[in-house]
This record gives C-alpha cells, structure tokens and sequence, in this order.
C-alpha cells in the first residue's frame, strides 16, 4: 500500500509510503489517498485528518515518466483542499514540487525546522502548473513568481515568519509529535458541521470569481442556518450553564 491508515483519539494519520522515492505523488498513491480520504471522510469516529510521509520525507515530486495525469492529479490535491474535516501536514522532512501543491491543501501544517519547500520544476523544464491553483492565492504573486522561477529552497522558518504559511516549527521528532497532537486535540473540540461550513466558508469568500453580492448571500445563509443549527442550540446550552456556574460560585 502506497497510503498508510491509522486512527487514534478520533484522529486518522494518512501516511505517504514511497519512501524509497521520497514518497512521490505516483498514480497510484493519488488514487490510494483518493480512496483513503473517502473512507475517513464516512467514519463519523475521525474528527481531524494528519498528513504526513514515511521517512525522512513529506511528498516530493514525481519523475516525469510516473507524473500522474491532470485530472488524477487535480482530483487528489481537490480532494485535501475541499475536504470537509479539519487537515493537518505534519512535515517531517522536505516537501518538493506536488508535494508543496499537498502541502498547502492542508489547514494546519506543523514542521521540523529543518524542513523546507522546493519548487525545481523550473530548473527540468516544467512548470508547476496545477499545484499552482493552491499555492499563488495563499503566497500571493510576487512570492509565487520567486518561489517558482528560481526553484530555491524555502525553510519551514521563513515560511512560518512570511505570513504563517506554516503554523509552528519545533526542533525535534518528538516536539513534532506533541505540537501535532496538540492541534489535533483542540481541533477535536469542534463542532463537526461548525468546522465543515467554515472551511467551506473561507473557501467561498476568498473565491475571486464569487462577486460581492454572492459572497454576501453566501454568509447570510451560514449566518441563518447557524441559528437554528442543533450544534449552535447545544453549545450555547452549555455556555449558558457554564455562566450561571460562574456566577453562583462568585455569589
């Protein structure tokens, strides 16, 4: 198997195992994540999904000769940025070419601080083309344009200080371990179908092709369902009696 599934504590660890090709996006290892993600995403046990790969590395690019197909390739790199539990990569070591593209899929992502992202397509005579779709809207253009025409190394630090791209570096396995359990563990505080509408929210909203007036319709209609949502009618119960607490134990 190409993808790896674990759960433990409502969270599911997808792990990328290729490692003897420095677990390369191949064909087959799309269509495993593809598979994978669709079960997770029918386990109402798994609250939050860890992306990460075997080894020493997170995903790296693939040669052109096992480049998946355009529309395999967009499928999987739709199906992380569009999946509606909570995503956290876990970069264990360098992520290269789509595996940047997999990379910035994610909500949350947590690195070794000798990690770093690289975009060498430039430098074989390609291009970054559809990992591009996720990565320009969150570098933003001129970040983008560098990245992608020197194909230099990026630290996991400058991405963690050029506008959080990356969440938190830490220095160890083990510190990698615990921060990622730790963002695990509060995302599993959520409210499931909160998380959902919000990933789909700020997707919508940061859409330039929605025009005002259908993103303003758009939030209008998350405002009013949530008001009448059992989710938001449960945790306003609780916050309710968590006040009334506070106040009879001042009193």
């Amino acid at each position: 198997m190409s993808v790896k599934s674990s759960i433990t504590n409502n969270v599911c660890t997808l792990t990328l195992c290729n490692s003897s090709r420095a677990n390369s996006l191949t064909s087959d290892m799309c269509s495993q994540l593809v598979v994978a993600l669709d079960e997770v995403e029918r386990n109402p046990v798994v609250r939050v999904v860890v992306l990460t790969g075997d080894g020493m590395d997170l995903s790296s690019a693939s040669s052109a000769a096992a480049t998946p197909p355009f529309d395999a390739a967009l499928a999987v790199f739709d199906r992380v940025a569009k999946f509606p539990k909570p995503t956290i990569a876990k970069m264990n070591g360098p992520a290269l070419g789509g595996g940047v593209g997999l990379l910035f899929c994610t909500d949350i992502r947590i690195a070794l601080d000798s990690a770093f992202i690289q975009l060498a397509e430039v430098k074989r005579g390609l291009i970054p083309a559809i990992i591009s779709l996720y990565i320009v809207p969150q570098l933003g253009p001129s970040l983008s344009r560098q990245y992608f025409l020197t194909g230099e190394r990026v630290s996991a630090n400058t991405l963690v200080n050029c506008g959080g791209h990356i969440a938190a570096c830490v220095s160890s396995t083990e510190n990698l371990e615990a921060k990622v359990n730790e963002f695990a563990q509060i995302l599993v505080q959520g409210a499931p179908n909160a998380q959902a509408t919000i990933k789909h929210m700020v997707q919508f909203i940061s859409d330039s092709s929605n025009s005002e007036p259908e993103k303003f319709a758009h939030i209008k209609k998350v405002f009013n369902d949530m008001l009448v949502s059992k989710e938001a009618t449960y945790g306003m119960y609780k916050l309710h009696f968590a006040i009334k607490k506070c106040i009879l134990h001042v009193i």
